[in-house]
């Protein structure tokens, strides 16, 4: 009986929940709040809705996810996603929807290579590197836009209009932002467990020294890295497009913040070397249910970001406090 006790506490997904433990607890705290304060929370067209938004952020945090891993940080994500954006409406309206969009997709693997390079060739810290990069392309957002407040998408796909593409449902619920973020989630996890690549970059973030005298190459890793966010950070920027139909030069605003904030709360390291698909998204989904109770209960903005992040420090906490016990008891 111990035996097979001991055997069922070393399965993975045991050992997952037990290793990211405040995480679930606060999800099951938030979802039973969510339940009983506000009724509409769990209307069918909501749920829709929040899960479209999940799936739509989730993309941006899986690319940070992955910069995180390394032991850097991209604070330029939210202008890539202003600025993919604006430039996708403009080659939309001109050149058409596919080549726009394939345009797009290297235009932000482009800015993240930049911004790995950056890193990687000058030696230049993230946290400086990519505050500098993020300055410059919010002042291109805004001389795209004339200063003004955006731009509509005259472009049809088919012959409708690209919001209607974003709110499709296959099978009554599933709908594009669901099916890119599992394919991102899919493919991008199984890359991390599978892949060398992807296995050396916790080595990468938790052990750069080691991984050196392994004989792997921390600088491609960290350019590829960044190069995965700035394609994620595009990809972001073509379904908030779709949703909104228009780009507007503050379309990014807060979507840095809020993607550190659900990568963190989902138990992801800063200083690299811990993480995976799985508690990014569940990371995202904690943000994302939060403020969407605060809106159903009619809160102000200022009292929004005031929770969240009174939210994220007690998730950092609970995960200090965790990691502590675990050392104690090793």
């Amino acid at each position: 009986m111990i035996a097979k006790l001991d055997k069922f506490k070393s399965t993975p997904v045991v050992r997952f929940f037990r290793e990211n433990n405040s995480i679930y607890i606060l999800i099951l705290v938030i979802i039973a709040a969510c339940i009983s304060a506000s009724p509409k929370f769990t209307r069918p067209a909501n749920i829709i809705n929040l899960t479209q938004s999940i799936g739509t952020y989730g993309i941006l945090a899986i690319g940070l996810t992955f910069i995180f891993l390394v032991g850097g940080i991209d604070l330029s994500l939210a202008y890539q996603v202003a600025l993919d954006g604006t430039l996708f409406v403009l080659m939309c309206n001109s050149i058409g929807f596919f080549p726009a969009l394939l345009i797009t997709l290297v235009l932000g693997c482009c800015i993240g290579y930049m911004n790995g390079t950056i890193v990687t060739r000058l030696k230049i810290p993230s946290l400086i590197g990519t505050l500098a990069v993020m300055t410059s392309l919010k002042g291109l957002v805004l001389i795209l836009n004339n200063d003004s407040s955006g731009r509509a998408v005259e472009a049809t796909l088919f012959g409708e209009r690209l919001s209607h593409f974003y709110n499709i449902k296959l099978f009554g619920f599933l709908t594009p932002s669901h099916i890119i973020c599992i394919i991102f989630l899919v493919a991008l996890g199984m890359f991390l467990k599978y892949k060398r690549d992807g296995i050396n970059m916790y080595v990468v973030g938790g052990n750069p020294e080691a991984g050196l005298f392994s004989g792997i190459n921390n600088d491609r890793l960290t350019r590829m890295a960044f190069t995965i966010g700035g394609f994620c950070a595009s990809f972001c920027s073509i379904l908030v497009v779709m949703r909104m139909n228009t780009s507007t030069y503050n379309m990014g605003d807060n979507l840095d913040i809020i993607a550190i904030c659900s990568v963190v709360v989902g138990g992801v390291k800063m200083q690299g070397g811990k993480g995976n698909m799985a508690m990014c998204i569940m990371g995202v989904a904690t943000i994302q249910i939060i403020n969407n109770v605060m809106t159903k209960l009619g809160m102000r903005t200022a009292m929004q970001a005031l929770i969240t992040g009174i939210v994220v420090i007690l998730v950092l906490i609970l995960d200090k406090i965790t990691s502590n016990i675990k050392a104690n008891n090793a």
